[in-house]
């Protein structure tokens, strides 16, 4: 698509949200939500400066229209200063304001999701009072508006545009990198492929907020009591489940969807004096939605950290910490009948391998070692990285002889494995104890470091054990 037909659109999609808008009103120059705003600020966010140039053809339009409609005088000079001082008040709070959000999550990507998120809902408010403080005093520059107008409308005008911002700029944004992909590629982990929404509990969720949202309107209806507008709030627990149980792209869609048919049944069921509380339903829904739609991500980086303080990064094996806190927990359920055993081997004259052949190659040993001691461990048994070339492994409810066993099959497989890029076998020695019941973690691993030490002594390569 080149540039002419992108403006193109742009223009005749913004004129139709406006219009649509238009039919929507509640106050004058104000509805109950602003679809322009949206999808100005999804363009600018995305295209950048290219996309003043067909918002501003847009704003000058209807500009003209909306005297038509309002059957306002407009000579052509009001008319273009009412239209440019209109454009600027819309494009340049909205440029801004999409040029901080993109900025932010360019910079923290999606582990500082949670915090664009809030950026974007401090943003889409400030940048919507602006743009609705200035759009109206353009209009009533123009004469547009009369001296009582600006106050009546302002509020409406400003909760309409936030509105349309943080209900509908994302939807805007997933429809455009369906065709500019390397939109997709900055968005980096928000997926907004079609792939990413399971179909069966996008229309589940769909029709479920909107059965409440009929019910809840169809109750004031009959009533025309503003407490009973109220019940709209409780809409939000159903998207709070929404969020956290469904992609983005489901969560941001049903959201438009349920924003939109709300809008159309406050006009269509004549409860338009309680228009006001639908607006701000609406931007409370928005905004609890998309903290929601953080915590699936705060969880995942949670389980990365977590897995990161757990495994050691190059071999896999259990951290230090995190191996010493199941020994300690294996120990305290430790009876007389059914005790553990521990075993701590390391790498003989490993220092040589390193400054022989680099560390490249030493860190190629150590996994191709470590994966190997992996295949013959059993389901309960744990190993973990003590240190630079020194592993321990941990054999729940094991006999004392059967641990020896299993050590002197490692130690020997271990000194017959091929590595590329080594001409001279691997070995290993292995200090194997059987644990007190109740003992200390601390204890036993001292134990088992003094019988490594003496299978040191006594030559390497080789298994030295010590019975409780």
């Amino acid at each position: 698509m080149n540039s002419t037909v992108r403006n193109i659109v742009l223009v005749i999609v913004w004129l139709g949200l406006w219009r649509a808008s238009v039919l929507l009103e509640f106050a004058p120059h104000a509805s109950i939500w602003f679809p322009p705003a949206g999808l100005s600020f999804a363009a600018l966010l995305v295209l950048g400066w290219r996309a003043v140039f067909p918002i501003a053809v847009a704003g000058f339009v209807s500009t003209a229209w909306i005297a038509q409609i309002y059957n306002e005088p407009l000579t052509v000079t009001g008319w273009f200063n009412s239209s440019l001082l209109f454009v600027l008040a819309h494009t340049i709070p909205l440029g801004l304001g999409a040029y901080i959000v993109r900025n932010e999550y360019r910079r923290n990507g999606i582990n500082g999701f949670a915090r664009t998120v809030l950026i974007f809902l401090v943003v889409a408010a400030l940048s919507a009072m602006l743009t609705s403080f200035f759009g109206i005093l353009a209009i009533w520059e123009g004469g547009l508006m009369t001296q009582a107008q600006p106050w009546l409308s302002w509020l409406p005008w400003w909760i309409g545009d936030m509105a349309g911002i943080i209900v509908l700029a994302p939807v805007f944004i997933a429809i455009v990198s369906w065709r500019y992909h390397q939109v997709q590629l900055e968005l980096g982990e928000l997926n907004f492929s079609l792939t990413a929404i399971n179909w069966k509990k996008f229309v589940s969720r769909l029709a479920l907020v909107l059965g409440l949202l009929l019910i809840s309107l169809t109750l004031v209806h009959h009533s025309q009591r503003i407490e009973a507008s109220f019940t709209v709030f409780f809409i939000i627990l159903p998207f709070l489940w929404i969020a956290t149980t469904t992609s983005q792209l489901t969560t941001v869609f049903i959201l438009a969807i349920f924003s939109t048919v709300l809008a159309f049944l406050v006009s269509q069921l004549h409860v338009i004096d309680f228009a006001l509380v639908y607006q701000f339903a609406m931007i409370t829904t928005a905004g609890c939605v998309w903290f929601a739609l953080t915590i699936p991500t705060l969880m995942t980086q949670n389980a990365q950290l977590a897995q990161r303080v757990a495994r050691d990064g190059l071999t896999k094996a259990a951290s230090r910490g995190h191996f010493i806190q199941r020994l300690e927990a294996e120990l305290q359920r430790s009876t007389p009948n059914s005790t553990c055993c521990l075993v701590i081997f390391d790498f003989d004259f490993f220092k040589q391998i390193n400054d022989r052949h680099g560390h490249i190659l030493g860190d190629r040993v150590l996994v191709s070692v470590t994966n190997y001691v992996s295949q013959l461990l059993r389901e309960n048994d744990i190993m973990g990285r003590f240190g630079g070339d020194e592993f321990m492994l941990m054999f729940p409810a094991t006999e004392f002889s059967e641990a020896q066993v299993i050590a002197k099959r490692l130690c020997t497989g271990i000194s017959q494995l091929t590595i590329d890029g080594l001409d001279e076998p691997v070995t290993c020695s292995f200090g194997v104890v059987e644990c007190h019941p109740s003992e200390h973690a601390v204890s036993a691993i001292d134990r088992a470091d003094r019988a490594l030490l003496l299978a040191k002594q006594r030559g390497r390569r080789q298994v030295v054990g010590s019975a409780a």
